[in-house]
């Protein structure tokens, strides 16, 4: 019940303020514009390779998406809290830090999962003009998901350190920024781990989910540096509260 209350305050307060409309506006722009682009490519003649939703979980905007508008979603998280006063009342309320850690972290999460709807309609116009593989969808939005988790709990560990919004949604872009470079190094043959860079390689393993392949260690992966990234948190958090 105390998780619910707590989600629920935090969810409905992203529509109480300009962030969820633009974030779900910004992002229906983007990949409307990037699935208009990809549609006018295909329908070219010397375009034969790669599908509609394959290049739309692949391309740039969908990285441009994914790295700049996380961060906008997760900067309020505890900043805003430390920053109108309120984050002395909330750590010291009778609900548990973890509780209101994963409160913020889900609520967060179905926005991001909100802001991706939009893109359902793509798949049904491609099933009305020609034949679509459903597989690598589901794969695809399995992909998105899962990687949006995962920065989602970036964001919340870096509002967490600070109480500017603006510095939160920088340092998570930073962080963020940080793990998806890590994974290009899988091309520096001079590197001797470059085995293990391409185990961190998110934009390759954006490429299988979009082609139907989905690689459980790529899941582990996600769900490793999320549940680190929230431990993290609620560890920033107890500090601050034995520290007031």
């Amino acid at each position: 019940m105390k998780y619910f209350l707590q989600f629920k305050r935090e969810f409905y307060s992203y529509f109480f303020s300009p962030i969820a409309y633009a974030v779900i506006g910004a992002s229906a722009l983007l990949n409307g514009v990037m699935f208009f682009l990809i549609i006018l490519l295909l329908s070219r003649s010397e375009m034969t390779t790669g599908t509609p939703m394959e290049m739309l979980f692949s391309w740039i905007l969908f990285w441009v998406v994914e790295l700049v508008l996380t961060p906008v979603i997760t900067m309020r998280a505890f900043a805003e809290e430390r920053h109108l006063g309120t984050f002395e009342s909330l750590v010291t309320a009778p609900v548990n830090i973890s509780i209101i850690v994963f409160a913020k972290y889900s609520s967060a999460l179905l926005l991001y999962i909100i802001m991706w709807l939009p893109t359902l309609v793509y798949p049904i116009i491609i099933s009305t003009y020609s034949t679509l593989d459903i597989g690598p969808v589901i794969s695809g939005y399995i992909g998105t998901f899962a990687i949006g988790g995962m920065l989602i709990s970036i964001g919340i560990f870096a509002s967490a350190l600070t109480k500017n919004q603006i510095v939160a949604a920088l340092l998570s872009f930073a962080l963020i920024m940080m793990l998806f470079l890590m994974g290009l190094f899988r091309y520096a043959d001079w590197i001797p781990a470059a085995d293990f860079f391409e185990q961190l390689d998110l934009i390759g393993h954006m490429e299988d989910f979009a082609k139907g392949i989905i690689d459980t260690r790529h899941l582990i992966y996600y769900a490793t540096i999320t549940i680190f990234a929230l431990f993290g948190t609620v560890q920033v958090l107890e500090s601050r509260r034995w520290m007031r």
